[in-house]
């Protein structure tokens, strides 16, 4: 009988924290880690800029046998020029890595100040898994970045609309009323 398995989202978690990448959990993952019953498959992160950090980061996805989804080599990421030009030029908001022989393993890293590490670390929850500490956006940073998602996608919606609610939920319950 072979050994199960872990879900390639907590492989990947596990593998960054053990590389002491210094990152924050956003997106659907982050939703889902709120309570938001939903599906997803990539990964959404905010890594510390730190160089050293980053060079963690990319060790790690070389681990994982993750690449740049871009014909770029993966140490773009260390130039930060090069993100700088990518927003300006490209408009990008994520810097993608996959695997090629199983597509749905992918890693966006934000590269935005909008969405940087320091703003989504600053009030940041934590999960432990597998004796991990995994940390991941507020429940409103996510409201907020899912809010600035141009165009407003209907998943963003609805992820916004079940975050509010278990916020009111929460309020509720905080101030005694059913």
């Amino acid at each position: 009988m072979a050994a199960k398995r872990d879900s390639y989202l907590v492989e990947t978690l596990c593998t960054l924290v053990d590389h002491e990448v210094q990152f924050v959990v956003a997106g659907g993952v982050a939703a889902v880690l709120h309570g938001v019953e939903r599906m997803t498959l990539d990964l959404d992160v905010a890594v510390s800029l730190d160089r050293a950090n980053l060079e963690r980061f990319l060790t790690a996805l070389r681990k994982l046998e993750l690449e740049p989804r871009a014909p770029v080599p993966a140490e773009f990421i260390l130039q930060p020029a090069r993100i700088d030009q990518l927003i300006r030029e490209k408009n990008a908001l994520v810097f993608t890595f996959w695997s090629p022989r199983e597509p749905y393993r992918q890693i966006d890293m934000f590269l935005t100040r909008e969405n940087s590490f320091d703003y989504l670390a600053a009030d940041a929850q934590e999960l432990s898994i597998h004796g991990r500490t995994i940390r991941f956006a507020s429940r409103q940073k996510l409201i907020d970045m899912k809010r600035r998602v141009q165009p407003l996608r209907q998943k963003d919606l609805s992820d916004i609309q079940a975050l509010k609610k278990m916020e009111e939920k929460e309020q509720k319950r905080d101030e005694g009323r059913p």
